[in-house]
């Protein structure tokens, strides 16, 4: 099976002392991982976060069913395939280059293995972002604010059609627990075709120009610009390619403020498609 993709900019998968010396598949493989749990929680069944999980063996998740975890081993590889000259140490995989991923199979995969990861690879590559850097912001100064991660999708897996139902099904079919503000799709915005200077980003999480926290952040404002160590914000845009902002919140009444908040830079509620009406979509995408 084989994923193709083209990079609409560059592609940062990490390196040491910040040098990009190759494309490194765990960089792509977190990415995907980590829209593939946030799918399956919006489809309402349980993904772990890796990096404190309580899965093992043959307790685990359906995410850990197909990545892996303690005493379980991922179902495939990727073999990633790109031109080296490509390459470039300080930004990555430059934009306009083509990138392949092999997919082999060590395990069986299920059919709805299949479609969610293909839907996961859709939404990232249509809405969202896949590797490193995608916190940097907007600004005049392109050095700084560079974008990464963008990338068109021109070829999936190949994946039966399932109904929601019926991934929701065999979601619940794997360890079930809490997942209190991990990201979950149905409370995740897309904005396609906009884009947000830092300083508009700045004001939406309740930061200043130079991004202090406000002291009159609300609860809201706090969440997407969370200024805890460790903790990312949840709030991305991207002017390149046209423009696409996204990012996500933790419940109904979150995600009804942020589409009114959006409304202050001129993007109307229209334009905005959450992650509820996404998941509708998927199940008539073919």
């Amino acid at each position: 099976m084989e994923i193709h993709l083209k990079t609409l900019t560059p592609l940062w998968t990490g390196g040491v002392e910040q040098q990009c010396d190759r494309l490194h598949e765990t960089g792509i493989i977190g990415s995907l991982r980590w829209w593939y749990e946030a799918l399956v929680r919006g489809l309402g069944g349980y993904a772990c976060d890796p990096t404190s999980s309580k899965c093992q063996d043959q307790n685990h998740c359906v995410a850990c069913e197909l990545f892996g975890c303690t005493g379980w081993k991922r179902k495939f590889r990727f073999d990633l395939e790109y031109n080296v000259a490509d390459l470039n140490q300080r930004e990555g995989l430059k934009a306009g280059a083509c990138l392949n991923l092999r997919l082999i199979e060590l395990k069986s995969l299920a059919e709805e293995e299949k479609w969610l990861l293909a839907k996961a690879i859709e939404v990232a590559c249509q809405y969202g972002a896949i590797g490193g850097k995608k916190t940097l912001k907007p600004q005049k100064n392109p050095r700084v604010g560079q974008d990464y991660g963008l990338v068109r999708l021109e070829k999936n897996i190949e994946h039966k059609p399932m109904s929601l139902e019926q991934m929701r099904k065999f979601c619940r079919g794997f360890r079930q627990d809490a997942t209190p503000q991990w990201p979950n799709l149905r409370w995740f915005f897309f904005v396609p075709g906009q884009f947000l200077w830092r300083k508009q980003m700045n004001a939406l999480m309740g930061l200043d120009d130079k991004g202090k926290p406000l002291p009159t952040r609300s609860e809201l404002q706090k969440f997407l610009g969370s200024t805890q160590a460790g903790v990312s914000k949840k709030l991305f845009s991207f002017k390149e390619s046209g423009g696409r902002i996204w990012g996500y919140v933790d419940n109904e009444q979150k995600l009804k403020e942020v589409k009114e908040q959006l409304e202050q830079f001129q993007i109307p509620k229209s334009s905005i498609l959450d992650g509820s009406q996404l998941l509708e979509r998927m199940a008539v995408m073919t």
